[in-house]
């Protein structure tokens, strides 16, 4: 026990001290459930971010395969405590860093250690367990390299959001969805945020007054500056039509570089914003939004692209004089829909039939009628006259008839489509939308006729 707290005490020193960084090398992980591959790729998300820490000196990876490569060694398969004592011994460096990456079911485990070359103890232990996508490790190795070291990475990252800039849509509407930004980011746990009251404070006492539309890298930075934070958000959400963009970056203080840049385009109404900037928050520390959030945002969606479109008279009208029924359907009368649809149907029935028997009569009358002009023997001349004749009054009667429910079936459509004018949707006395198409009874012509007013008042 008191070697290793002479150890870490020594780490701490040179952590936090103006002594050399101690030197550190990462082997690869041994992948468990996940493949090698895999396995690698998380490990070398965790060896950039330690480096990112500015507390170790990091051995690279080329270096660390070289040097393995000339002792006949391999990463693979190297995780007892002697093999990495070793491994520490030929690199070198005062500190090795190995582990594991596990899946059990759906669960993922990841145990990570520091490992003293000098003492043989392991100076640090890092164990973390994930029930998600295997995508969800990689932030998850970038918080491990910080507690390796010793270091809460979200005290490092300190960071001020400013006030988006409105384009299009009021201040105080970009303002609110701001908060609700500010909101979700801290949510995700991977930033530390300056709260708004305590960042009006700091800016007042040194004179500078945040405005919308500091969105230029160069005030950014000022502002950054007087408020002693490592990097600061700012952005802008606009209008085009009916169409919203939202732009945001994370801007590094000390460089005055775009660290991460997200941009977002929206068509609806504007409180769909809300749940688009919560996501946002999550893009832009690239962490994945939650899946209740990501439910809600094409719950959104959905009801937009269905939203119900106003009915009218003039829709019920314009519907029953293409298709009897039609109207009164699109109405929600049933019975007077189905009513109409039958009857018409059972009309167009009857004058396929008559039309039938016309073509029938029509093909008999032509037969013996030509037979009665060739006939020379009286009796058949007597019968196919008659036949004839009987034929030719059934063409007529089937030809009345077909005249008749040509009649009835025009005269029902116009009344089926006054009905459905008539018994279409009430309209909304507080809408706007009125029709302006008319059916009216033209008596020089004594034809009913479709009018269309356009009103000047």
């Amino acid at each position: 026990m008191r070697v290793i707290f002479l150890t870490v005490l020594i780490i701490v020193s040179n952590l936090y001290g103006q002594n050399e960084l101690p030197t550190v090398a990462v082997l690869d992980f041994e992948g468990r459930g996940i493949s090698q591959l895999e396995a690698s790729t998380l490990t070398d998300r965790l060896a950039t971010e330690l480096g990112n820490t500015d507390a170790v000196i990091l051995v690279e990876r080329n270096q660390l395969e070289s040097i393995l490569e000339e002792q006949g060694l391999q990463q693979s398969g190297c995780t007892t405590d002697e093999c990495v004592a070793e491994v520490g011994q030929l690199l070198g460096v005062q500190f090795m860093i190995s582990g594991s990456i596990n899946m059990i079911g759906k669960t993922y485990t990841i145990d990570a250690k520091m490992f003293s070359v000098e003492t043989g103890a392991n100076v640090k232990t890092v164990n973390k367990t994930l029930k998600g996508q295997i995508d969800e490790l990689i932030p998850l190795m970038e918080t491990i390299a910080w507690e390796l070291v010793g270091l809460d990475k979200r005290k490092m990252e300190t960071v001020a959001v400013l006030d988006f800039e409105g384009r299009g849509i009021s201040q105080l509407e970009a303002g609110t969805l701001t908060d609700r930004f500010t909101s979700s980011l801290g949510k995700t746990e991977a930033v530390l945020i300056v709260a708004r009251q305590e960042m009006d404070e700091i800016l007042e006492e040194q004179g500078f007054e945040q405005e919308a539309g500091c969105t230029t890298v160069e005030c950014a930075a000022e502002v950054g500056g007087l408020l002693g934070v490592k990097n600061i958000i700012n952005g802008s959400i606009g209008k085009v039509g009916e169409t919203y963009t939202i732009d945001a970056q994370m801007i590094a203080v000390a460089t005055g570089a775009t660290v991460k840049t997200v941009n977002k385009t929206y068509v609806g109404k504007i409180d769909g914003l809300i749940i688009e900037i919560e996501i946002m928050a999550y893009d832009l520390v690239s962490m994945k939004s939650p899946a209740n959030l990501l439910k809600r945002q094409r719950q959104g969606m959905q009801a937009s692209s269905t939203a119900p479109k106003l009915k009218t008279k003039t829709g019920a009208l314009v519907r029953s004089t293409i298709v009897p029924g039609w109207g009164q359907l699109y109405s929600e009368k049933k019975i007077w829909g189905y009513g109409w649809i039958l009857t018409e149907a059972a009309l167009a029935s009857l004058t396929y039939l008559s039309f039938s028997n016309f073509n029938t009569a029509n093909t008999d009358y032509t037969k013996y009628k030509n037979l009665y002009n060739l006939e020379t023997d009286e009796a058949l001349v007597i019968e196919y006259r008659t036949k004839s004749e009987e034929n030719h009054d059934l063409m007529v009667k089937a030809e009345n008839e077909i005249k008749l429910y040509y009649n009835i079936i025009g005269g029902l459509w116009i009344a089926n489509a006054i009905h459905a004018y008539i018994i279409g949707p009430k309209q909304d006395l507080t809408s706007d939308q009125r029709d302006n198409l008319f059916l009216v009874y033209n008596p020089d012509t004594r034809q009913t006729q479709l009018r269309w007013e356009i009103a000047l008042d």
